[in-house]
């Protein structure tokens, strides 16, 4: 079940926090940045707002934007992707039209390859996105190595911002182990995220969950001032897809 049949509108509601033009999403490898993107592209569409999705992922050319390209142009969505030919290789390639789409109309989302080298390809638009307002969120896996820690999750976000210039606006908490996550881990890493924000002074906009599990999680988390948002897939493993 898609995220947006499971929550009227799960982008209102947040206190003190307002989307902007241009929304880019930076985290460590593995936690879940493309998917957050996608999540967020389709819950715009369901407010019937153009959403243009930039795949601007200059260190891995898999398990992005790319590789669901087609799937996305029919849900409705423009997507721009590397140079044809460039696509799978692992120079990096921006397409222009990325610069072209600030003056599109609706949101413009941004997915940015893992860790701080890969947010050196915001700094050629950062004086665009400055212009037309930004949102750059962090998505946190307390289960990669890199952000396991209060400290390790505050200083990737640091030198994301030194690197590209931009500055956080936002975490989103979506700590997992793929197909083995239980919501002990979830809340687990909910916890780990939640102390590194507060440290921070930054919000915490949602709570990713599994799906599946989203009843159970709405009763563990009774009380709590959290949004729980349930997770759809859309970029799978090669062994999901029927691969090797």
């Amino acid at each position: 079940m898609n995220v947006t049949e499971m929550i009227p509108d799960p982008l209102a509601g947040l206190d003190g926090f307002s989307w902007e033009k241009v929304i880019a999403v930076v985290g460590a490898l593995g936690s879940g940045k493309s998917e957050w993107l996608l999540n967020l592209a389709n819950a715009f569409l369901k407010r019937e707002e153009a959403v243009t999705v930039a795949d601007v992922d200059i260190i891995n050319p898999y398990f992005c934007i790319r590789e669901v390209s087609s799937l996305l142009k029919k849900m409705g969505l423009s997507v721009i992707l590397p140079f044809k030919g460039t696509q799978w290789s692992d120079l990096p390639s921006i397409s222009p039209e990325v610069d072209r789409a600030f003056d599109a109309p609706g949101k413009l989302l941004i997915d940015i390859g893992g860790d701080p080298r890969g947010a050196m390809a915001l700094t050629q638009f950062a004086p665009r996105m400055e212009q037309a307002g930004y949102n750059l969120l962090a998505i946190v896996n307390a289960y990669r190595p890199q952000t396991s820690t209060v400290e390790g999750i505050e200083a990737m976000i640091r030198s994301i911002e030194r690197v590209s210039g931009l500055t956080v606006s936002a975490l989103i908490s979506n700590s997992h182990m793929m197909s083995e996550t239980t919501l002990d881990e979830v809340m687990q890493g909910y916890e780990t995220a939640r102390t590194a924000a507060e440290k921070m002074g930054l919000p915490i906009l949602f709570v990713g969950v599994p799906a599946n599990a989203m009843e159970e999680a709405q009763h563990r988390f009774e009380g709590r001032k959290v949004n729980l948002w349930p997770v759809s897939r859309y970029i799978l493993l090669p062994w999901e897809r029927g691969g090797m």
